[in-house]
């Protein structure tokens, strides 16, 4: 079979990405729209980007993004850029934001509802520009050719997809992680690590996104702790190691974590970065069986010493390298601890089924598989 690899955005990264950026602006559009939360704009991470970007186009902010973005506020954020007479978006933020600013870009220049682009290559038209400042270290939206938007009628969460939605311009600026939370580079940093092994693991994956995946692998195991910890050079290596990992997995696919996690995600409003460092370690023990060689190549990739052990022996020490970070990390290891009931597990697992990143995985998944990987996680 063939393979593909897309090439994301530019990536502009390193301490004056910001003022690169800047000059690029102007090329783009007259004015822009700045998609952001309450969070951002409360840390005053909003000010570090706008005070540099503003000096480039006039701009007006729409800071309502809400976690897990529903339809409702990419129809909000859509009329607020019509009003504002916007011709360029940027979003300031996680995968939220980044997934807003995007759909307000397809519908900038294709009308209609978000709704009416769920599934691949659903518009004709080519969006108006995003440039994106990632500000957390685990989403990797900020690469990928795609949006996911939940639909709250249907508690599904919708993927908007096509080869037309990749960012103009993604700026990794280490300024605007250095002040991460503990909490938000833990979960975000797993979320990143997710997203490593889903796709080294998925059946899509292809020599690049392995090398970019295992790349992305041995920064994460290297630098998580010590950036749940606050350490800003170890923030600013898991910001580029999560644009990685969202290169590969944009191509490679993923599995079985994704579909557990958006499921959660769309029944409980559970942070998204949050719910796959809560299944990962558990789907990580499911799969090892399915493909040993390539978790032995994780574990190494984790730091593990894998010298003389089999690939099954050191499959296993992948798991327990990611069982570690996520203790070492104080990431949930239970539903229970982000409120949600175990008699919800039936209708979890039966949505999770219809997930579009299941048949990713490397290990064919049924139903009962599903409700035994949530009971494991309850």
């Amino acid at each position: 079979m063939s393979q593909h690899f897309s090439s994301p955005p530019q990536l502009i990264m390193g301490a004056d990405a910001l003022e690169v950026a800047a000059g690029r602006l102007p090329t783009m559009g007259t004015k822009a729209l700045v998609v952001t939360d309450p969070g951002i704009v409360a840390a005053g991470i909003d000010r570090i980007v706008t005070d540099v970007l503003g000096s480039a186009l006039p701009f007006h902010v729409f800071s309502d993004v809400v976690g897990n973005p529903d339809i409702a506020t990419v129809e909000s954020a859509a009329q607020a850029r019509e009003v504002a007479g916007a011709d360029v978006l940027i979003a300031i933020g996680g995968g939220s934001s980044i997934d807003v600013a995007k759909s307000v870009a397809v519908l900038g220049t294709n009308g209609g509802s978000i709704v009416d682009y769920e599934g691949v290559d659903r518009f004709a038209n080519r969006p108006l520009p995003v440039v994106v400042i990632p500000t957390t270290v685990g989403s990797g939206s900020e690469v990928t050719k795609g949006a996911v938007i939940t639909n709250p009628q249907t508690q599904v969460k919708m993927v908007i997809v096509s080869d037309l939605m990749f960012a103009e311009v993604a700026v990794l600026d280490p300024r605007v992680v250095a002040k991460l939370p503990s909490r938000i580079a833990a979960t975000t940093g797993m979320d990143a690590l997710t997203h490593a092994i889903e796709a080294y693991v998925a059946l899509g994956a292809n020599p690049v996104t392995d090398a970019i995946c295992l790349g992305a692998i041995e920064l994460i195991g290297a630098h998580l702790v010590a950036a749940s910890q606050g350490d800003p050079d170890s923030l600013y290596h898991m910001l580029v190691a999560s644009s990685m990992a969202g290169i590969g997995f944009h191509d490679a696919g993923l599995g079985a974590v994704h579909a557990l996690a958006n499921t959660l995600g769309a029944h409980f409003g559970v942070h998204h970065g949050t719910a796959n460092a809560l299944f990962l370690p558990y789907v990580i023990d499911f799969n090892l069986t399915a493909a040993p060689a390539r978790f032995a190549r994780i574990a190494q990739a984790l730091g593990e010493d894998v010298h003389g052990l089999s690939d099954d022996e050191a499959a296993a020490r992948a798991s327990v390298a990611v069982h570690r970070l996520a203790e070492q990390t104080g990431v949930p290891r239970t539903m229970a601890e982000l409120g949600v009931p175990r008699d919800a597990i039936p209708a979890l697992a039966r949505d999770a089924l219809l997930q579009a990143d299941l048949p990713g995985n490397p290990r064919p998944v049924t139903l009962d598989d599903l409700i035994g990987l949530y009971e494991r996680a309850a």
